[in-house]
Order: structure tokens, then C-alpha cells, then sequence
């Protein structure tokens, strides 16, 4: 597994959702899912980085239990993800979760998490 391939298998299973790089998502796609941002660097860089909830509800509660969720997935420390040939270190960045409106659909929740991902090669 490459680091693209390793960094959506990390979303998929710190959400539970499907996941989806920020910039394909399928115009079919169904909510719930996550978008995350494809970022990648060198060895020894620490790079900014967000992944998106995306939910359609009255409510934030799903939305929000399911950041929270994510929060202790990835842990106060971070949590270490091997790919072929290294590995990266997530952790959550600040301020972690941030919520935002949908000014086309006010059914539709999106918290912004927002991480730092270190590579280890």
C-alpha cells in the first residue's frame, strides 16, 4: 500500500464511512461520507491537513458523535499508519473540529477536522 492508498484506508476506518479525496468525489455519492484532503510530503515534514464529515440531518448529533468518534481514534498522541516504504504520524491539529453551514441545503452538516500528518520514510 502507497501513502495515498494508506491515507484513505486511515479515514475509512478512523469514520466508518466511505471515503473520498476532496477533489473525486462521485457526483452519485451518497451521504454520510468523509472527504479528505491528498496531501503528501518528504520525510521529516509535518503538513496541514483536513478531512470533512458531510451528513444530511436537522440534527448535528450523528455528525457530532461521529467526530468525536474520529477524535478517539486518533487519540491525544496520534496514531502511527505504515504504507510500503514508511509511515505516517496523524494527529489531531488546532483547533480539531470546526462546523460549517451549507448556504445551498440548510439539511446538510459538515464538520471540518483538521490534522497534522508527519512522513516517516
Amino acid at each position: 500500500m502507497n501513502k495515498m492508498q494508506a491515507l484513505q484506508q486511515f479515514w475509512q476506518d478512523a469514520s466508518g464511512l466511505i471515503a473520498y479525496d476532496e477533489t473525486s468525489v462521485p457526483d452519485d455519492a451518497v451521504l454520510p461520507y468523509i472527504t479528505y484532503e491528498a496531501t503528501s510530503d518528504d520525510f521529516d515534514n509535518e503538513v496541514a491537513a483536513t478531512a470533512s464529515l458531510w451528513y444530511r440531518s436537522e440534527s448535528w448529533k450523528s455528525i457530532t458523535e461521529k467526530e468525536m468518534m474520529i477524535a478517539d481514534y486518533i487519540g491525544r498522541g496520534g496514531r502511527m499508519v505504515a504504507y510500503d516504504g514508511g509511515a505516517f504520524w496523524i494527529k489531531r491539529a488546532n483547533p480539531w473540529a470546526q462546523r460549517m453551514a451549507e448556504a445551498t441545503d440548510d439539511t446538510i452538516r459538515r464538520i471540518v477536522l483538521n490534522a497534522s500528518i508527519e512522513f516517516i520514510d
